[in-house]
């Protein structure tokens, strides 16, 4: 077993802290009933020249969530983005690091253009049983505001560790139904003196707010790209009547199981063929395996066909970090995503209105044109009706071209509290289909440009 450094995150540790003693407490990792949250380091060989700490969060009654942190090239003030993890997604700790963002790719070779060159970057397998965090037992069901609870105590571990990182703005980025982690969390963590001065911003890339609202839209954005006729659009907007009825009678674990047969529906009645709602454009194969709307092409798109997920994470990545033992990479994603049915098709406007009324967080949302699951009309429904204070700054706000080496890669709107981005030829991820114009709408709200 490799041999890592447990941090007791207690009393007795934050005074030793604050003393200035800087004394930390090593032993080898064994059974322990201690009932302390512990961060366990890992210490395996590592990566040629990337500098990194991996660690797990142990959380009593709860499991071990893993929390991988790449401190940024350009020095520790530079902004630190957290990725939490999404519900149906393929774990941030592998696609989004390193296929897209992350200073490595899939053969471990360095990555030029990585967001380490600008950003530290802290991704986090923030629900257990998904990525390498590990549950202690079957979960039937999860609460929200539990996974919140985890996530903080992870951010505790971070920064009992990287304490010279204390003063680095903090913006919070997910894309997908992750938001339904970044949200809520936005929202705990500016209710604490610990953390509300160090968060600055949060991005939510195509997120699932809204999702039953997003769904009346669809049979318009359809018929406009031509995909369907007039009879599809009317078999559309049934479906979406249908599943609107089941969210306003809180009936949300039927609602959910209706939305995700969307495809099905979309393809075999309403008259489109083989459309691929996560990007329009794309045409499903037979041999395409249909789950959450296309999200497995992305996965053929983006990583190596020699490459298979759960063999490079456990074989490859495991060792390299010191991960030791029985290791079962996104062992529970289909049950955890089973407990979560009862939250997925939540409204969580109210909670995005609460963000921008009552926090002096930087709100950023951005909609990839093609996604037709979280469609950009939709989105605009509920966000053009935000009740805040700047709703008609906003919506007064001069409509821009986002041009990068004289090509429209988008617009956008920005207000002094909200911003809002087209980011053209791109559908549910941004930073995968569209990264020039994602990395420059990041540049610009975190004042890098």
């Amino acid at each position: 077993m490799s041999k890592k450094v447990v941090i007791a995150i207690s009393v007795v540790f934050s005074v030793v802290v604050l003393a200035g003693l800087g004394v930390l407490i090593w032993w080898l990792v064994t059974d322990s009933d201690s009932n302390e949250i512990v961060t366990i380091i890992l210490e395996g060989d590592g990566f040629e020249n990337v500098t990194y700490t991996a660690a797990f969060t142990r959380i009593p009654a709860t499991g071990e969530i893993f929390w991988w942190f790449f401190p940024s090239k350009a020095g520790i003030s530079k902004p630190i983005l957290l990725f939490l993890g999404s519900i149906t997604g393929l774990p941030h700790s592998f696609l989004l690091n390193f296929g897209e963002i992350g200073p490595l790719d899939f053969d471990l070779n360095a990555r030029n253009d990585s967001l380490v060159n600008d950003y530290s970057l802290l991704f986090v397998d923030g629900i257990v049983g998904t990525g390498f965090s590990k549950s202690e037992e079957k979960q039937d069901s999860i609460n929200v505001d539990k996974l919140v609870d985890n996530l903080v105590q992870v951010l505790q571990s971070f920064y009992n560790i990287n304490g010279n990182y204390s003063d680095a703005p903090l913006y919070i980025y997910e894309q997908g139904d992750g938001s339904h982690l970044a949200v809520p969390l936005t929202i705990r963590l500016t209710n604490d003196e610990n953390y509300k001065n160090k968060l600055k911003g949060l991005f939510l890339g195509n997120p699932i707010i809204a999702p039953a609202l997003v769904l009346t839209k669809l049979g318009l954005y359809l018929e406009e790209l031509a995909m369907i006729d007039g009879d599809g659009r009317i078999v559309t907007e049934e479906f979406s009547n249908s599943v609107n009825s089941l969210v306003s009678e809180q009936k949300l674990e039927e609602a959910f199981d209706q939305f995700i047969t969307l495809g099905s529906v979309i393809n075999n009645n309403a008259g489109s063929i083989a459309a691929n709602l996560g990007r329009i454009v794309e045409k499903l194969t037979p041999e395409s395996e249909r789950d959450y709307f296309g999200q497995n092409l992305y996965y053929e798109r983006v990583v190596p066909s020699n490459i298979d997920m759960k063999r490079f994470m456990e074989t490859v990545i495991a060792p390299s970090l010191g991960i030791s033992g029985n290791v079962n990479y996104d062992e529970s994603r289909n049950s955890t995503l089973y407990a979560l049915r009862s939250i997925y098709m939540e409204n969580y406007v109210d909670k995005v209105e609460q963000i921008l009324n009552s926090t002096s967080v930087t709100v950023t949302i951005f909609n990839g044109n093609l996604d037709a699951v979280a469609n950009t009309p939709g989105q605009l429904e509920w966000i053009n009706n935000l009740k805040w204070p700047g709703n008609t700054e906003f919506t007064e706000a001069a409509r821009q071209t986002l041009i990068i080496n004289k090509q429209i890669e988008g617009y956008f709107r920005e207000s002094s509290r909200l911003n809002f981005y087209w980011i053209n030829v791109a559908g549910q991820s941004t930073l995968l289909d569209n990264p020039v114009a994602t990395k420059k709408m990041l540049e610009r709200i975190t004042r890098l440009s």
